[in-house]
């Protein structure tokens, strides 16, 4: 069974203690890096998306390769995962799955933005 604070690591959105410590504690980088997320996931989330009706493969890969970048640099392994399953499938020209895996991939990078939202106001 796992422990609580497993479970809310695994279900967070992100880990903004643990992108701080990799920024030696650096507050300001950190807010660089979230406005960089918050200006960038919107248009790479559209990009792949056009990139996905349009069944152009190379774009569809390098915006969710993207998008997976920017989400891990704040430990959100929700918005991760769900944008490496698209990059995989983008490799193996899987468009059903890019497809199926546009939805959550939407609901991650919203849940992070709202999170580091969240964040930025305090």
């Amino acid at each position: 069974m796992q422990s609580e604070s497993n479970k809310l690591r695994r279900n967070a959105a992100c880990n903004l203690q643990a992108a701080l410590e990799r920024l030696d504690g650096d507050a300001d980088l950190l807010s660089m890096l979230i406005t960089v997320y918050q200006e960038d996931s919107v248009e790479l989330l559209e990009r792949l998306k056009a990139a996905v009706a349009e069944r152009d493969r190379a774009s569809a890969e390098r915006a969710a390769h993207s998008l997976k970048g920017l989400a891990s640099n704040f430990d959100g392994f929700p918005a991760v995962e769900a944008a490496l399953a698209i990059e995989t499938a983008a490799r193996q020209t899987d468009w059903p799955t890019m497809t199926a895996g546009l939805p959550m991939l939407e609901q991650e990078v919203s849940r992070l933005r709202l999170a580091l939202a969240d964040y930025q106001q305090r």
